[in-house]
């Protein structure tokens, strides 16, 4: 069994490390109600600083690995604006341990914390060596802050927009995420740019459908003019030209490396596409 990092954490903080998956899996508990405080966000930021530990190599039944969810849930119900960055950090950081917690929930936790967190975001967002689900989640985080916090809708939209400026540089899939989000802000002002997105074939069209598709999401249209788009779930316009061009074992075993990504992917459109 793995030793876990438990001892010498506050009692109310080790009542949380044991709380394990079952509370995990229901309704957020009121972690305030359970004696969690301000003088408590260093422990709890410790447990995220120390996640692997928490999150060791192998399946365990153990209680503490739901610690680092609870963490990082009375963080955000603490509006701790100290956990901004390492939230960040944890987000880029599942891009190898590729946990759905993280993905799942962060950004409603970044939500909770406010508009803070928007510049760090948005210099993700801007970084050229920016990560595919890194990237797909901080947009998320934008989304989740602009909604609850309407008085940063703008500079949400902004940010989405800024990351996708670089439409050409960036892989499908994150643009067919940004403009989901976009979507999600009924940001109508950025329908040029979503356009010209569209326009040059630079857009994962099973996340939310072609411009149109858009269009309508943010109010532009009624209903759509032209038939839907056509596409293939499983691969990007770029992957389907790649496996046209060469369809030989080593894409094959390319595909197989990136299924568990794409089954991500899948449930991630999934729900992109039951908020329209």
């Amino acid at each position: 069994m793995p030793e876990f990092p438990i001892s010498g954490y506050s009692p109310a903080v080790s009542q949380l490390i044991q709380m394990g998956e079952e509370k995990a899996r229901g309704p957020w508990p009121d972690y305030l109600e359970l004696g969690i405080s301000a003088e408590h966000i260093p422990e709890l930021l410790h447990i995220l600083a120390d996640i692997e530990a928490f999150w060791p190599e192998g399946d365990t039944e153990s209680v503490e690995v739901s610690a680092p969810i609870h963490a990082w849930r009375a963080l955000g119900q603490l509006r701790a604006q100290e956990a901004v960055n390492h939230l960040i950090e944890l987000i880029i950081k599942n891009e190898e341990l590729n946990v759905d917690w993280v993905m799942e929930e962060i950004p409603e936790v970044l939500g909770m914390i406010g508009p803070v967190s928007i510049p760090a975001i948005q210099d993700y967002l801007l970084n050229s060596e920016k990560k595919e689900w890194a990237s797909v989640t901080l947009g998320h985080c934008l989304t989740e802050i602009g909604k609850r916090n309407p008085q940063s809708r703008s500079a949400c939209i902004a940010a989405l927009e800024a990351g996708l400026e670089n439409y050409s540089q960036n892989k499908h899939s994150v643009n067919g995420f940004l403009i989901s989000y976009l979507g999600d802000l009924k940001a109508v002002e950025a329908a040029p740019l979503v356009e010209r997105a569209y326009q040059a074939n630079a857009v994962d069209l099973s996340i939310m459908g072609g411009f149109e598709d858009y269009q309508i999401k943010v109010g532009l249209l009624k209903g759509r003019r032209t038939p839907p788009p056509r596409f293939d779930f499983l691969l990007d316009p770029l992957d389907k030209l790649e496996a046209e061009k060469k369809a030989n074992r080593a894409e094959k075993r390319r595909e197989r490396q990136q299924a568990k990504k794409e089954k991500k992917k899948r449930k991630q459109a999934k729900k992109n596409r039951h908020r329209r």
